[in-house]
């Protein structure tokens, strides 16, 4: 008994001792305006033990340690810590961070102090990046990120990313594009295939001293990928769940049969043609509807276009941990729907539309296996499944036929017959066979693509502070597989008829084609494409006496890319960082990147890429802080170095020659065209190049760095100069005639000047939170050399331009009268007439030949890009804006997209020239403007090269998070409602949008592709 009772009272005791530890306090955090709502209060060293704070600044928390000391935290401010013993409440109050003392940013394998960063970067949270609705990453960042262009070319579901590039395009061969980097391995996948709701943040690094770590990939910028990561504390539940609606930026709009009658008519008449296309029966006939079999009607877009199409995105996202281990799992679903209209029958039985879906999966999981070993272990993926409908036709694309006059005119045919069976017309008035596209989107069945791509990454990191303090190695293992395959079902065709509508009969459409074929099934598999990395590094980082920060970094990085019975692609090299700074006032940086890949031959394939940089915070000097007690910082910073690029475009070894087998080439018989007497040859390829290596880039940066106004506004300004030579490129002053083909060689060089500017207001009234952001970017390019032929006149010549620009006339208006043709100029064995297009003689030999063109001003790619970012926040609501614009670059289309009777007509040939019209937006119209001055195709001009200029909503989202007490309520941590889009609106800035297409799309095309989409979008996010 006497044990017994000696066990209770033991027991007891330990549960008093217990729960005398654990007692709650409460308390406000508060800055110099009022509360703060959303900072984080945790018990130090049991960071799983927090609260935040409510709208009122308030929390609430059991310690549960033995510390007895809280930490209270906030972004923008500098954390604090309290000693709670014998407090039971607390008011803190937190003092900003207006230096940026405690912010961090993401470099090449690491991270750094922003405020002693000499180099040039550019950062955006992830949180920021979702709020734009956009399938793609890359479509978010325009605008919001210095320095990052981006041309959406498409809107087509899985196809629909943006071209994107770094501080301006700076080369001939292959692709500009970053090397994209995430969680410091090279991204084996297309960006657009990462979820963002995986992403904590994104970093573009732009100068020499960011960007020499990467070496021979380095020359065309990164982008530096950051994915989320559990934190300390119990498990947290979050799903997200939008469902947005998505409709083209600018809608494919035409005239119809009348409008389009009476223009041909009108063209006829302005060659004097003997006949008019349309009678007057026809015109009235189309005009009044009285026989829409016989005079068919049809508003095609309205036909087989939907309004809108949707877009469904959900995410469910697990996170937490203990100091042993910490975890993030989320799984990702999207689904983009084409914008045609389904006509899928029970016959048909199968999608025909256009659509995309995709499934992501990431865990990342961190591992502490001892106090001085963690561990990490990354797996991610995700799968596609991309359908295109199969229309036969040119190019299969149902926006090409949208715009085609011979194909798909308002007149073409009815949809459907008075007995139900498909239209036809076989008149010459239409292309030879142009089937019904409703009844192909109806039975010819689709292609379809499915691709699925997995990562794992296992990573470990030692301290060696056991040695000497601040010496920690690191080591990484990469492994990533991608497959994807192709699974078509196809038919040629399907019955259709002709109806009369006089007489009231039918004739089949193709006499070939009575009953329906049956479908074909293709299957076709891409290469595995397989990627091995391995890196190991030693890391130092360490401040002696409290004033001098020494780090460095020596890394070793290896990997091979195999796609299947192809030769491996390989890469090794060295990576080195070292720098110190005094106080955070005096810094300096060295770094550098001694790598190569076997692309080229063995002397060739190794170099060394040196930077350095320095920064000075004279904000710091005692002389600065008494006078200008108004600047927080003020740091000044300076880069310079040799970076490369190893991108030879498709070429795997672009030093070999090969070798080709034809067959059928050689005739040794008496007929030159006899099958039998023919015989295989071997056709010699492209010369051997056994000089051929990289392209080499010196890069230097001057930028400065202020905060100003108790961290309220913040500036950074960045002026660079990127000077690449030894670029590749095919040889341009060989002559055709030297019958063989020159392979790509370092014989081009490129300058690129430029400037940045990134400004932010951020200022706080009570619980109104509101945020204002600038930025410009410029980068102007300038051929140095090109290696061109000697142009037949000065004006001609690559050299001292732009890059990208073409050779055009330059217009003069029109010819205004049968006087200004007789005075004017003209092209030799071309009548023109009043009306047309007028070139300047610029040779003046008084005749419109080739002599009298010259490179356009601007090409394809704008030059400078405009954001504005506006943030507001009030208690639980928040709204953000993004303003973008892009200028100083042309857009021009041809054949189907402008020119009449090629194209179908819109609303902007109506503003044709006539006599009465003189000041028309296109020249007079013609039954053909093939073979005339008019011709776009042949006759390129500044009058059909229009600016593209353009600003627009880029993104707009308005919220509500409803209060934590609300929330606790019914059982949740957080519960927001969201509304956001994209490419909200578009004004053009400079010229007419005259081909009615957006002004990222492709510039010299035919051929519309996929209209680019507006987004708008509803969510909701809940957290457990």
């Amino acid at each position: 008994m006497k044990k017994y009772t000696l066990f209770v009272f033991i027991y007891l005791a330990c549960v008093a001792v217990v729960y005398g530890q654990q007692r709650k306090i409460t308390g406000t955090v508060t800055d110099q305006t009022g509360p703060l709502p959303g900072a984080l209060v945790y018990e130090k060293e049991l960071t799983s033990n927090g609260d935040a704070t409510t709208n009122s600044g308030s929390f609430s928390l059991t310690l549960k340690g033995s510390t007895q000391v809280i930490v209270v935290k906030m972004v923008g401010y500098l954390s604090q810590e309290i000693n709670m013993a014998g407090k039971s409440s607390v008011n803190v109050r937190l003092l900003q961070d207006t230096k940026g003392l405690e912010e961090v940013v993401v470099v090449g394998f690491g991270t750094k102090s922003k405020i002693t960063n000499t180099g040039a970067i550019s950062q955006i949270s992830g949180a920021e990046i979702r709020q734009n609705p956009s399938a793609s990453i890359q479509n978010t960042l325009m605008g919001r990120l210095p320095g990052f262009t981006s041309q959406q070319r498409s809107g087509q579901p899985g196809s629909d990313a943006s071209g994107f590039s770094i501080r301006g395009a700076n080369s001939y061969l292959g692709a500009v594009t970053p090397l994209v980097i995430v969680d410091d391995v090279e991204y084996p996948l297309a960006l657009s295939d990462l979820d963002a709701d995986q992403i904590e943040s994104v970093t573009i690094l732009k100068d020499a001293s960011t960007l020499a770590v990467y070496g021979v990939k380095g020359a065309n910028g990164v982008v530096l990928i950051t994915t989320r990561r559990g934190q300390l504390g119990k498990p947290q539940i979050s799903f997200r769940s939008e469902a947005g609606a998505q409709t083209p930026t600018f809608p494919l709009k035409f005239l119809n049969s009348y409008e389009t009658a009476v223009l041909a008519n009108q063209a006829a008449t302005n060659v004097s043609a003997a006949t008019m296309p349309f009678s007057d029966e026809a015109i009235a006939a189309y005009r009044d509807g009285t026989d829409p079999y016989g005079y068919p009607d049809v508003d095609w877009s309205e036909t087989i276009l939907k309004k809108h199409s949707t877009q469904i995105r959900n995410n469910l996202n697990i996170s937490g941990g203990t100091e042993k281990a910490k975890y993030f799992v989320t799984i990702g679903q999207l689904y983009q729907n084409g914008i045609m209209k389904d006509f899928s029958t029970e016959a048909s039985e199968f999608n025909s539309n256009y659509y995309y879906k995709r499934y992501n999966f990431r865990s990342n999981i961190d591992i502490k296996a001892t106090k001085e070993f963690t561990v990490s272990v990354d797996l991610s993926g995700y799968t596609g499944e991309q359908n295109t409908p199969w229309l036969r036709g040119t190019a299969n694309n149902p926006f090409f036929e949208l715009n085609d006059y011979a194909r798909l005119p308002p007149f073409a045919y009815p949809v459907y017959n008075p007995d139900g069976s498909y239209g036809g017309n076989n008149s010459a008035q239409l292309a030879r066979l142009a089937y019904n596209v409703v009844g192909r989107m109806t039975h010819l069945g689709y292609q379809r693509k499915y691709s699925n791509g997995i990562m794992a990454n296992i990573s470990g990191k030692l301290d060696l502070s056991a040695l000497t303090n601040g010496l920690f190695l690191k080591g990484l293992f990469g492994y990533s597989t991608a497959h994807g395959y192709n699974r078509n079902l196809t038919r040629g065709a399907f019955p259709s008829f002709v109806y009369d509508s006089k007489n009231d009969s039918y004739a089949v459409f193709d006499p070939a084609t009575t009953r329906m074929p049956k479908l074909d099934l293709a299957y076709t598999s891409d290469d595995m494409i397989k990627r091995m990395n391995m890196q190991a590094s030693l890391n130092y980082d360490r401040t002696f006496k409290g004033s001098h920060h020494v780090y460095g970094l020596v890394l070793t990085n290896f990997f091979a890319n195999e796609a299947g019975e192809n030769p491996p692609a390989n890469f090794r090299g060295y990576s080195f960082r070292t720098g110190y700074d005094f106080n955070k006032k005096y810094i300096a940086e060295f770094t550098a990147g001694y790598n190569g890949t076997d692309k080229f031959l063995t002397d060739n394939r190794y170099a060394f890429f040196p930077a350095g940089s320095v920064g000075w915070n004279l904000s710091e000097e005692r002389f600065f802080k008494k006078t200008f007690k108004f600047i927080d910082l003020l740091k000044i910073r300076a880069s310079y170095g040799l970076l490369g690029n190893d991108d030879v475009g498709t070429s795997t070894y672009a030093f070999e020659q090969i070798y080709t087998r034809t067959t059928g080439a050689y005739s040794f018989g008496e007929s030159a065209g006899s099958t039998t007497a023919n015989a295989a040859r071997l056709n010699e390829g492209t010369l051997e190049n056994l000089n051929v290596r990289w392209e080499l880039e010196r890069s230097a940066n001057i930028g400065v760095d202020l905060n100003a106004f108790r961290g309220k506004f913040k500036m950074s300004a960045d002026v660079f100069n990127r000077y690449r030579y030894n670029i590749l490129r095919a040889r341009q002053s060989i002559p055709v005639y030297a019958g063989v083909a020159f392979p790509i060689s370092n014989n081009a060089s490129l300058r690129m000047k430029g400037v940045e500017l990134d400004a932010t207001y951020r200022d706080r009234i009570g619980q109104l939170n509101f945020s204002v952001n600038g930025n410009v970017s410029v980068a102007k390019s300038k051929i140095v050399k090109a290696d061109e032929a000697a142009p037949i006149v000065p004006w001609q010549a690559q050299t001292g331009g732009y890059l990208g620009r073409v050779l055009g006339y330059v217009s003069d208006g029109f010819y205004k009268d049968d006087a200004d043709v007789a005075s004017s100029p003209k092209p030799a064995g071309i009548i023109v007439a009043p009306g047309d297009l007028k070139y300047k003689d610029l040779d003046g030999d008084g005749i419109i030949d080739q002599k009298d063109r010259i490179r356009l001003e601007y090409p394809n790619m704008p030059n400078t890009i405009y954001g504005l970012n506006f943030g507001l926040s009030y208690k639980g609501f928040s709204m953000a804006l993004t303003l973008q614009a892009a200028t100083n670059f042309t857009i021009r289309s041809l054949s189907t997209q402008i020119v009449p009777f090629i194209a179908n007509l819109r609303s902007i040939h109506q503003d044709a020239w006539t006599p009465e019209n003189q000041d028309a937006a296109l020249p007079r119209l013609m039954p053909s403007w093939i073979g005339t001055v008019n011709d776009p195709n042949t006759y390129v001009s500044d009058f059909w090269n229009k600016r593209g200029d353009y600003l627009r909503i880029k993104s707009a989202e308005i919220a509500y998070d409803i209060p934590k007490e609300w929330a606790k309520g019914i059982y949740l941590n957080g519960l927001r409602i969201y509304a956001n889009g994209n490419n909200l609106y578009t004004w053009m800035l400079k010229d007419k949008n005259i081909y009615n297409l957006d002004p990222e799309s492709a510039s010299g095309s035919a051929i519309q592709a996929y209209p680019q989409q507006k987004i708008f979008n509803l969510g909701l996010q809940v957290t457990f």
